[in-house]
């Protein structure tokens, strides 16, 4: 498993609803500077129910979560997500789960994505410090076909052992669960809030998102 820990200048501002439109009963917290005179500190992002779903445009990258949904234990965390368009540079955009301190100094989660390239990543953050566990080509991700969408589903699956991360019913990574493994996803890391993460600035549906506890893991040695 790679662990490299990213040199990051992403301190995140306090949870806002300053210029980001929330979807109502959700909250976002806004990468970037304290500093107002960073690019970061004016945020375009606007986050709108659509349907079943909501609409997410704009940027930079951010976290997205309804203080109402928290999971521990077993469980499953799932969304679709279409890219409306290819951004200008390749932007990650899926799941966040094991979330804790979101709206105070030292945020921590981890998070699985995808980008229009055809890569997923898996990653674990700690304040300013990002640890990359994870990063590469797979198959099973659709990229834009000739309108410029791609449609994805996204999957994380806690179980006892391990953490299952699916694309598409695609098993494409696992991190145990077991404690002592020194694992980002050990023990109790994988409870608390869970959300949406994009990179930056992107044009983004996303549908089910739902989350799945009491959740009964697949019989696949987990």
């Amino acid at each position: 498993m790679l662990r490299r820990a990213l040199p990051v200048a992403l301190i995140a501002v306090l949870a806002i609803p300053v210029a980001a439109q929330v979807h109502a009963g959700w909250k976002v917290r806004v990468d970037g500077s304290h500093s107002a005179s960073a690019p970061d500190a004016t945020p375009t992002l606007k986050f709108a129910p659509t349907g079943k779903g909501f609409h997410v445009t704009g940027g930079p990258g951010a976290i997205l979560w309804d203080p109402a949904r928290t999971a521990k234990g077993v469980y499953a965390l799932e969304a679709t997500f279409t890219l409306m368009k290819p951004s200008a540079n390749v932007i990650d955009y899926g799941l966040v789960f094991g979330a804790a301190d979101v709206e105070g100094a030292a945020p921590t989660y981890v998070y699985f994505t995808i980008a229009q390239d055809g890569t997923f990543q898996v990653r674990q953050r700690t304040g300013d410090k990002v640890n990359e566990i994870e990063k590469s080509l797979h198959f099973a991700i659709r990229k834009p076909d000739a309108s410029g969408k791609s449609t994805n589903t996204l999957e994380v699956q806690v179980a006892p052992t391990a953490v299952s991360y699916l694309i598409n019913d695609a098993v494409v990574h696992a991190t145990p669960t077991r404690a002592g493994t020194g694992a980002f996803t050990e023990g109790e890391k994988t409870n608390g809030i869970v959300g949406i993460r994009i990179d930056g600035d992107i044009d983004l549906q996303v549908d089910a998102f739902e989350l799945h506890s009491p959740f009964t893991p697949p019989q696949r040695g987990q």
